[in-house]
């Protein structure tokens, strides 16, 4: 799962710099807060990002819903907050290799992979307030998504994909 502050760049030219850091600090504060309660690993942030991991370390029998129900209460919890933020998700599930990457003593604990490219691909291509995850994520999960929420199937153009891929955009429908 991958999180990401929509204009954060237009956002931070006109915002104070200590003003920016509160705000971002509350943000990433619900994120890893909703994130933990769910069970998800919080890899890191990154600027103005988050990313997760569900599935690894320990495996979980309900990952993809764990995903889901996380990136829909986050992004209300952004709205509940008031923040000034528009927030993209992006959910892929796939197989990935976990462990340590870096080099000499400086590593992290982390995920990669194609699928974990997609995630990072997909949170990039998904309008602020919305979720964009691949199909297999998705399977099966729609007739559960909470009141309010729906799901419609969209072909993505990602970058360094030869094909457009199948996803979900989830979105609150207006009442």
């Amino acid at each position: 799962m991958f999180a990401d502050v929509r204009n954060f760049t237009a956002l931070s030219e006109r915002t104070p710099v200590a003003e920016l850091r509160r705000s971002l600090n509350v943000f990433f504060a619900a994120a890893s807060d909703i994130l933990v309660r769910n069970d998800a690993l919080v890899d890191k942030f990154m600027g103005d990002a988050v990313m997760a991991l569900f599935n690894a370390p320990i495996p979980q029998q309900r990952h993809r819903e764990m995903a889901m129900q996380s990136a829909i209460e986050l992004l209300e919890r952004i709205e509940r907050l008031g923040l000034n933020y528009q927030v993209g998700v992006g959910l892929n599930t796939g197989m990935a290799i976990t462990g340590n990457v870096g080099a000499g003593e400086i590593t992290d604990y982390t995920a990669i992979g194609d699928t974990v490219n997609i995630a990072s691909r997909l949170s990039g291509l998904a309008p602020g307030g919305e979720i964009l995850a691949g199909d297999s994520t998705c399977e099966d999960l729609i007739p559960a998504l909470p009141t309010g929420w729906t799901c419609e199937k969209a072909s993505v153009e990602v970058k360094g994909k030869e094909r457009p891929l199948v996803a979900c955009r989830v979105y609150k429908v207006n009442m």
